[in-house]
This record gives C-alpha cells, structure tokens and sequence, in this order.
C-alpha cells in the first residue's frame, strides 16, 4: 500500500493514536505513583534504565524489521532483471533456429513480456494475480511446445541453447514469483508494534514520575516512530507502495524487440 492509499493513512494513524494513548496511560500512572509515594530518585533512576533498555530493544527490532524488509526488495529487484535477461537470451536464440519456430516463439514472447510487466506493477489483487499467473503458464506451455516441435527436427547446439534458456525463463518466472509473494513475518511486525507501545508508555510513565511534560518531544518522537514502523510496511509491499520494484529492465527488453512485424 503506498502513502497515498487511504489504508496506509488510516493505519498510520491508528499506529500514531495508539502510540500517544500508551504514552499518555504511562504518565497517567506515573503522576499518580508519584502522588502517592512522593519523588523517589531510585525509582526515577531504575526506571530510567528500564526505558533506556526498551529504547535499545526498539532499536534492534526495528533493524530487524527493515533488513528484511529490505532484503526482500533487492531480492524482488535482482528476479525482475534476471528475469528480463532471460526472456531476452531467449529471443536472441530463438531467431538463430531454422523453422517456422523460432519466429513463432518470439510473437509469443512480446505477450509474454507485457505479462511479466504487468504482474510486477499491477496491484496486488489476488484475482488480478492469479489471472495473470495463470497467463504466463499458458504462454510457458505455448512456448515449450514449439521449443519441443524444434528439437525433434534438430538437435543441434543451437537448439540446445534455446532449451537451455527457456528453462531458465521458467525457472526466473517462478523465483520472481515467490520473491513478491516473500513478505518479513507477521510476528516481527506484531513484536516491533507490541515493543513500541510498551517503550512509549514507559517514557511516559518516567516523565510523570519526574512531574515534567515534553509535549514537543513527544510529538516529534512519536511521529518519528510512526514513520519507522509505516516505513517497514510499506517497504515490505510487493507492488503498491511508494518504495516500489521498477519493472524498467522488462520494459527495456520489451523495447529491444522492436516494432511488431
């Protein structure tokens, strides 16, 4: 989901609203322990560390979180260009071969392409998605039967080759797939939410032991903190966020057929 859809909006302020609400009930609970047993500068201090202590742990969840996160879109960006040089050693190969094939392979191939394009930028609808799917299998099948009609005329190296790549096509679509379908696990996000509501209220609850309120501090901090977890969301997102996977390397080889004849 990018920014600019409205579920990511409503989630980033439900994860803003819930991050002052647990910072507001910890100094809630503060001002009243300090009503009742008065300024106690041990217990000031070891809440200090705890606080501290839950500032690292956040820290290295959210580190966590956004290396795999990140992992996964250098993963999805590394299978749609080497996805794009497959298709395009396929097309090479397949106007060397002699026959009625291999022009019959590359017509084949510029649908394919535009598929393959398609299912990197379009949304992630699962209707959308499986139509798609089941598209580029059709047009694998199509492919391989003609690729099976050449070799059982000639077996020569050049054939060879030409079955060599398309396998590895085949092979790219399934990895480029499984890259976009990879997503950082439910239970990380759930820790770094669950991780950041109980550092908030801590922070809250040292303030209101010390009697002080930093309404400027908080606010920047909690916006900071929306920001991060948004961030990892939206990074984690296969086709519909703002960090998106460029499907430019398809294009590029679509581009390099040339005019349909």
């Amino acid at each position: 989901m990018s920014l600019s859809h409205p579920a990511l909006w409503f989630m980033a302020i439900g994860i803003l609203v819930s991050l002052a609400l647990a910072n507001e009930a910890g100094r809630f609970v503060g001002v009243h322990t300090r009503r009742r047993r008065g300024t106690d500068p041990i217990d000031v201090g070891a809440v200090g560390s705890v606080t501290g202590g839950l500032l690292t742990l956040f820290a290295f969840v959210l580190g966590i979180a956004l290396s795999m996160a990140s992992t996964r879109l250098e993963a999805r960006r590394d299978s749609v260009l080497n996805e794009a040089n497959a298709i395009g050693t396929v097309w090479l190969r397949a106007g060397l071969t002699a026959g009625p094939e291999g022009p019959e392979i590359r017509r084949i191939l510029r649908e394919y392409t535009q598929v393959r394009i398609a299912q990197v930028t379009e949304g992630p609808d699962d209707r959308d998605d499986a139509s798609m799917t089941a598209r580029t299998n059709a047009l694998q099948r199509d492919m391989w039967l003609r690729v099976e009609a050449l070799t059982q005329r000639d077996r020569g190296p050049i054939e060879a080759l030409l079955v060599a790549s398309m396998n590895d096509m085949i092979d790219l679509s399934l990895t480029n797939r499984r890259n976009f379908a990879s997503h950082v696990p439910a239970i990380i996000a759930r820790l770094l939410l669950a991780v950041s509501l109980l550092t908030v209220a801590s922070i809250g609850y040292h303030f209101g032991l010390i009697g002080e309120r930093h309404p400027i501090v908080v606010v920047v901090l909690l916006l900071v903190w929306t920001v991060a977890i948004v961030l990892v969301l939206d990074i984690d997102d296969t086709r519909d966020g703002q960090v998106r996977v460029s499907p430019a390397p398809l294009v590029w080889t679509a581009q390099g057929f040339g005019p349909d004849p």
